[in-house]
């Protein structure tokens, strides 16, 4: 399929579309940053090396915040560094081992870990959930990877602006939309320049905000012209949005943000997918604080099959595990804790590898 880009002096003052052609195939279409905007990118770009990736070997709870730190940093010199792709790949491979080996762990970190960047951390949460729902779908392991590469790079033209808007309680701005409304393509065309010629990972970033009614952007795509892994990646984006706070709000409920989707508040969503997410966050996700019928605080700590009823540790004695499908121990409403960072070492025992 081909797309038009669209008619917006801020589009073409940045983005030229170029065929490329590879033997007697149809030409591929490609979008590239103008000579012009690029070089501005360059300039802007900080010095200095990036952090290193933390091991494997450690909590999720642990890892997240140094894996936001190395994505931000990694992700504002996607034009310098002529390994970016490999570098990314690395990281998306890590967070894929990392939600299969701890699966709570990873959702726990979601809940727990607080950000300095809102948009390094989220698109590392978001690139977690995907990659359990990867699993969790048994999609094949290269469209998997390329989801999570998407997962991470798909706001990497407008990380800025997100970062800001994050505090900002205000509606966008006419300016801001405009970025917004941009960034898909800018994305893909910043990928492009750093090296990244997958295209199912270009395709993912293109349109990973349209929406099956056609009133998504930047193309207005509609029902089966959305490529459903985009589809499954707009869905992510916004649950992971509703999960993590902001500024001027406190992170919407799991089992709120869980009857959204169901009510189709979030748009047209597949019931599967929904289904796929109470699986693997639970009505109580790990990581977040429950009261339970004895009058006792908890932190969830494991997913069980019933996503109602959850295995916690009780705050009086932490290396406990209770099984709140017992009646004097069900949960009787949910808590909304917020745990300091200087704190958040205390969780680490809690889902550790070792």
């Amino acid at each position: 399929m081909r797309f038009s880009l669209p008619d917006s002096l801020y589009i073409h003052n940045r983005l030229v579309e170029v065929n490329v052609r590879h033997g007697g195939q149809e030409p591929e279409q490609h979008f590239r940053l103008t000579d012009k905007f690029k070089q501005s990118l360059i300039e802007d770009y900080p010095a200095g090396p990036i952090p290193i990736l933390p091991p494997t070997n450690i909590s999720p709870v642990q890892a997240v915040p140094k894996l936001a730190d190395y994505l931000r940093a990694l992700n504002q010199r996607v034009l310098v560094f002529s390994d970016y792709r490999e570098r990314l790949v690395e990281l998306a491979n890590l967070l894929i081992e990392m939600a299969g080996s701890q699966p709570d762990g990873v959702i726990a970190a979601i809940m727990l870990c607080p950000y300095h960047h809102y948009a390094a951390h989220h698109a590392i949460n978001c690139a977690l959930l995907a990659a359990r729902v990867g699993q969790s779908y048994g999609l094949p392991p290269a469209d998997a990877k390329q989801l999570v590469c998407a997962a991470l790079t798909m706001n990497i033209s407008s990380a800025n602006l997100q970062d800001s808007m994050a505090s900002q309680e205000a509606e966008p701005s006419t300016a801001q939309r405009q970025t917004l409304h941009a960034h898909p393509l800018l994305s893909s065309a910043l990928l492009r320049e750093a090296g990244v010629d997958d295209e199912l990972w270009h395709t993912i970033v293109l349109l990973h905000h349209e929406k099956k009614n056609g009133r998504g952007y930047p193309f207005n795509l509609a029902g089966e012209d959305v490529e459903p892994l985009a589809h499954l990646l707009h869905t992510l984006d916004r649950v992971t949005a509703k999960m993590m706070p902001r500024t001027y709000r406190a992170r919407m409920k799991p089992k709120q943000t869980l009857g959204e989707l169901y009510a189709g508040k979030m748009g047209e969503i597949d019931p599967e997918l929904v289904s796929h997410l109470v699986k693997i966050i639970g009505i109580y996700p790990p990581g977040s604080f429950v009261e339970l019928a004895d009058g006792n605080r908890a932190i969830v700590v494991n997913i069980t099959a019933n996503a109602a009823t959850p295995r916690v540790a009780p705050q009086s004695h932490p290396a406990e595990r209770i099984d709140t499908a017992q009646e004097r121990f069900r949960i009787v409403k949910s808590l909304n804790i917020h745990v300091e960072e200087r704190y958040l070492p205390l969780f680490y025992r809690l889902w550790s590898p070792t």
